[in-house]
């Protein structure tokens, strides 16, 4: 007999809604199969959302990119977090003598983080520097660049609460990593805002972690065997032979006073200090007047020469390790004194096609014999001022 064809449809799908009832595990087993490529295409999609709102991976890809955009939240966010990344990014490779992959711009990078700081709106990144310091040992160029504005930093912004509020064992971590060098100096400054533990920490690493990498002893220190070399006062008398032929000095004949006679400027090559001594020409013999510096800066710039002017002489120093940034000092001499009258500073706007170069001329009229010289000298402008106080150059 022939069924008709309604109750063969019902039939039909009676039949369909038993086999399921009568397999639930499949049934589960689908709805799982099924839950798990939504879940795994809502990460897709949150992943994609993320990526759109800006939320990049933390590498030095995006941190070039960063720099690149002037995006500052994204910079800061990029930037190293700690001693070991920070040296693979702008550092030395030692295995491979070889720079890392920013080594050449890094005082860019350097100048821009510390920037961003100093405008006050990202507080919370200050630690940042700190964390930076932890476990760092010295290094020359990009990595001292840092660790001297590190330093100022602190100083400028009276922030010492960043060393004070560390632990004992980081607190040591890190001002060995602030002072360490091949010529450790004492900060008796800095020491002085310390808390007790922690100047004493400093004092103690002076004592006992810090020596003076220097291999060729510099030829002037007092030697026991030639007291004439000191007066009753306990000074010493330094003499242009001194340093006549040592390949850690070299001498320029300029007149330095005015009085139309060449006179003796010694100065400390690159990489071998900061010392400048000033010798008079009086009759036949050099008379020594003053010991003060050329400016010279451990991984930062270096003195390149020595150049005579009307009315004195200027101190060029350049960074020569990549980037251009130059330093010229110009000194005159008026009213029996050497005296700062202003520096010239030059650097490149960025590392782009349409890059300038920014001219700052910045008054000083400091007494190089001041006690308070190198806290009152003055440095480059900030970037937010060097619109309005620096000239522009076109770039060779």
């Amino acid at each position: 007999m022939k069924l008709p064809s309604a109750i063969l449809i019902l039939l039909l799908l009676s039949c369909g809604q038993g086999n399921k009832e009568t397999n639930p595990i499949e049934r589960t087993k689908g709805k799982r199969e099924t839950e798990s490529q939504r879940v795994k295409e809502d990460a897709r999609e949150t992943q994609t959302l993320s990526n759109e709102k800006g939320v990049r991976e933390i590498n030095i890809q995006n941190l070039y990119k960063a720099m690149e955009d002037k995006d500052e939240v994204e910079f800061l966010r990029q930037f190293p977090e700690d001693y070991q990344q920070f040296q693979s990014y702008f550092g030395w490779n030692a295995q491979e003598d070889a720079p890392h992959e920013l080594y050449e711009h890094s005082v860019h990078y350097i100048e821009y983080l510390f920037y961003l700081l100093r405008t006050n709106k990202y507080p919370s990144y200050e630690k940042k520097i700190i964390a930076i310091c932890e476990d760092g040992h010295w290094e020359a160029d990009g990595v001292n660049y840092f660790q001297n504005h590190v330093v100022n930093y602190i100083k400028e912004n009276d922030t010492y609460y960043l060393m004070n509020e560390l632990s004992n064992d980081k607190a040591k971590s890190v001002l060995f990593f602030l002072f360490d060098g091949p010529h450790p100096k004492f900060d008796a400054d800095f020491a002085s805002h310390l808390s007790p533990s922690k100047k004493e920490i400093l004092e103690e690493l002076f004592e006992t972690s810090f020596y003076d990498h220097n291999e060729n002893p510099d030829p002037i220190l007092p030697d026991p065997e030639k007291p004439d070399l000191m007066d009753d006062e306990g000074s010493i008398h330094y003499a242009v032979s001194d340093f006549e032929g040592s390949e850690h000095y070299f001498i320029r004949d300029i007149d330095i006073n005015n009085d139309g006679k060449l006179d003796k400027i010694v100065s400390a090559a690159r990489y071998q200090g900061d010392e400048l001594f000033l010798f008079e020409n009086v009759g036949d013999e050099y008379q020594h007047r003053l010991k003060t510096t050329n400016f010279s800066e451990d991984g930062g710039n270096q003195i390149v020469d020595v150049v005579a002017k009307k009315g004195g002489f200027f101190i060029k120093t350049a960074f020569l390790d990549g980037g251009l940034l130059e330093a010229d000092y110009h000194i005159t001499f008026k009213n029996n004194a050497w005296v700062l009258a202003h520096t010239v500073y030059r650097t490149q706007s960025s590392n782009q096609e349409d890059a300038f170069i920014y001219v700052c001329n910045v008054v000083q009229e400091l007494n190089l014999e001041d006690a308070d010289f190198f806290e009152r000298l003055k440095g480059m402008p900030y970037e937010t001022d060097r619109e309005r106080l620096c000239t522009k150059e076109k770039m060779n």
